[in-house]
């Protein structure tokens, strides 16, 4: 899902009038397993690289797709989690409210990489690595139209502005409305990105065909590549 989808999910979830700290947590859970492709978007276009360039082709390489794997560990957030239990049954092992906070961040880290591991097709993850490089490819994607992504989209807006109005009234203060208010207005970004035909994105139509065929052409015009006649 997009990441505002995966906040507003985590506040939905876990954030509560009162807790500053549970809902932070929250939060930083739902957030970080998105952390290495805002990174990875940020840097490689630092770099000089298109949009397209940077999911068609840096999502697939190193150090990028190391970090993915890291942080979108199924294993990882389910030991943190395990930590957690054992440190609030266990006096003494954790402080309570340490095991408290590092549960509610593990849980919504979980929550969000067990939603992408249903919406990721062709740019799926291992997500159960150190045990298994196995990768889900789930039949669904929330962004792919070749997998019912234009479909999934209009659920996913709809259960966005649902949850963002969960929130709002829930907390009654203007501060949180204007945040989900925000978070919101980042899908008319989601939905202009995807209709614009000529958008610099992997999931529009524009730059990645021109990349390709200028590529191609240049393949078919090199001098190691032509054929000579004798």
């Amino acid at each position: 899902m997009f990441t505002q989808t995966h906040l507003l999910v985590g506040a939905a979830v876990f954030a509560r009038p009162g807790n500053r700290t549970v809902a932070l947590a929250g939060l930083i859970g739902a957030l970080v397993p998105d952390t290495d492709v805002w990174a990875m978007f940020v840097i490689e276009r630092l770099r000089g690289a298109s949009g397209c360039e940077v999911f068609h082709y840096r999502y697939w390489e190193q150090p990028w797709t190391t970090l993915q794997i890291l942080l979108n560990s199924i294993p990882a957030y389910l030991a943190l989690n395990t930590l957690s239990v054992v440190g609030l049954l266990v006096p003494g092992l954790l402080p309570r409210r340490v095991a408290l906070i590092v549960m509610i961040f593990a849980s919504s880290a979980l929550l969000h990489v067990g939603a992408d591991f249903l919406l990721h097709h062709e740019d799926a993850r291992a997500q159960w690595m150190p045990f298994t490089n196995w990768i889900f490819r789930s039949p669904v994607s929330y962004w792919d139209p070749r997998h019912y992504g234009q479909y999934f989209l209009i659920f996913e807006i709809g259960l966005g502005l649902a949850l963002a109005m969960l929130i709002g009234l829930r907390s009654r203060s203007k501060r949180v409305w204007v945040a989900v208010t925000i978070l919101s207005l980042g899908y008319l970004g989601s939905i202009t990105a995807g209709l614009m035909s000529g958008t610099d994105h992997l999931r529009g139509p524009g730059s990645c065909e021109i990349l390709e065929s200028n590529a191609v052409a240049k393949r078919a015009t090199s001098p190691s590549e032509s054929i000579v006649a004798p």
